[in-house]
């Protein structure tokens, strides 16, 4: 199975095709249903779930399969479980998975469907599981992916996600650096969650999506759409009970297309009507100020890190004294970009430490140090800055490399993977979480500047001088 590991915060860009999410969720969830307190009793089940069987719930007919013999339609399901228990930086019980996967069932309408539904029962904690699934889905393959749906949002931490093939389609695209839509930054945020990171998986009364940031010449940005702005609904419908990744998607669509989003802002709601375009995502900004070379990383890609090194030789070039590199609103990206930035500035030591299940793993730099070991570096970072902005700018303020500026970062301290499921889906896991070289975890808290300075809004000039009168 495919894999790629991303230090990415949760933060999603709004923008694509509409259909699902960039990250997963691949049931639609604008009608909800009221999640029962308990999965529905196994008693109508004939037989375990050892070879196949098949049984009746109310005029409907109900096929078990155990996970050796589940066909194409139904097998997402046993590899969904297996990558769960064998990847997961977490162990979580079979009960949990399976109550996750039932809550993924009930989000669906419902079906009066009275054709065979084969249902797919890693073990006998899924048989009730199963019973649900013969009365909310309309066919085999809509039921088994909400129960993987289910199993990764509810059952897993909110950095973890299914994708459906088109949810796939548009993430690769994204990351790809080229997308349509509106050019904004989510998270979803519940602030009666206890400590820093408030995280959450599922749109409700608490757990609020938040604008991160805009990207500069979007359309959010056109529109007016500031941080914090709450997303409560999209097109006239309420959002509550969507996932992030649900929003996400409707939010996405075709250039020149319009969608409407109902914001709150302080005591008031308002709607706006934003018009689509191709939105294209910065990777690199730079420029010589004084004689203060600058640097914008605006994401972690898979090439950020062979431009991030260009940058610094060009700027050099130029004769610089110093550089300041702003990592605001950053949300993260790929481990390896991350070592390849750390790698500009050290010659030698890790960069990051990972914890998963099993396995300690450290992170060399790459031996590719091109600054001069004597020049002063400032790194700038605010509450947006996320994830491998955060393994950066944490390791070098450890290594005494750079002073950081600014404010508190998000506080991600987990890595993904994401494995790629037989029907053209993938599940993104997180498996494992990461420390710096010492030992320093910053998970919910965030990365502490050295120098509190308030940033926001700042453009490039303005930002340099803010930094040289301190």
């Amino acid at each position: 199975m495919t894999k790629r590991l991303h230090l990415a915060t949760v933060a999603l860009v709004l923008a694509i095709t509409a259909c699902t999410s960039s990250e997963g969720g691949g049931v639609s969830a604008t009608t909800v249903v009221t999640p029962a307190t308990t999965i529905a009793n196994s008693d109508s089940i004939t037989s375990s779930t050892t070879g196949a069987s098949t049984t009746t719930v109310p005029d409907r007919a109900l096929e078990l399969v155990d996970c050796d013999d589940a066909d194409d339609d139904v097998a997402i399901v046993c590899e969904a479980y297996d990558l769960i228990k064998t990847q997961y930086v977490d162990e979580i019980d079979d009960t949990d998975l399976a109550e996750a996967a039932a809550l993924g069932l009930q989000i669906l309408d419902g079906s009066n469907s009275e054709e065979l539904l084969v249902c797919a029962a890693p073990n006998d904690s899924f048989l009730s599981v199963c019973d649900i699934a013969a009365v909310a889905a309309d066919d085999s393959a809509e039921a088994a992916e909400a129960m993987v749906s289910g199993l990764a949002t509810f059952a897993l931490d909110p950095n973890s996600g299914y994708f459906d093939p088109d949810a796939l389609d548009l993430l690769e695209e994204e990351q790809q650096g080229e997308i349509e839509g509106i050019g904004a930054l989510v998270s979803p945020e519940d602030q009666t969650i206890p400590g820093d990171n408030k995280q959450c998986g599922v749109i409700s009364a608490t757990c609020e999506m938040l604008i991160v940031s805009t990207i500069s010449g979007a359309p959010a940005e056109d529109a007016g759409l500031m941080r914090d702005d709450e997303i409560i609904g999209v097109d006239g419908e309420s959002i509550l009970g969507w996932t992030v990744e649900e929003v996400t998607a409707v939010v996405r669509g075709p250039s020149g297309t319009e969608v409407i989003l109902t914001i709150a802002r302080g005591d008031g709601e308002f709607d706006v009507s934003i018009t689509r375009a191709a939105v294209l995502i910065p990777v690199i900004e730079q420029q010589v100020i004084g004689d203060i070379g600058y640097l914008r990383l605006w994401n972690f890609t898979g090439t950020a890190g062979s431009q991030f090194e260009t940058a610094v030789v060009d700027l050099l070039a130029e004769g610089v004294d110093e550089l300041v590199v702003d990592l605001r609103d950053n949300p993260g990206g790929f481990l390896t970009t991350a070592i390849d930035v750390t790698s500009v500035f050290l010659e030698d030591g890790d960069v990051v430490v990972t914890q998963g299940p099993d396995e300690t793993i450290d992170y060399e730099v790459n031996g590719n140090a091109i600054v001069p070991g004597n020049m002063d570096v400032t790194f700038v970072v605010n509450k947006g800055s996320a994830s491998a902005s955060e393994v950066v700018s944490a390791t070098l303020q450890e290594r005494g490399r750079a002073t950081v500026v600014g404010e508190n970062t998000f506080g991600k301290n987990t890595v993904q993977q994401r494995f790629s499921l037989s029907n053209g889906g993938a599940l993104k896991l997180t498996i494992a979480r990461w420390l710096t070289p010492e030992g320093l975890d910053f998970g919910g808290t965030g990365v502490t500047p050295d120098v509190e300075l308030d940033v926001a809004g700042l453009d490039p000039i303005e930002l340099v001088a803010a930094i040289t009168d301190l």
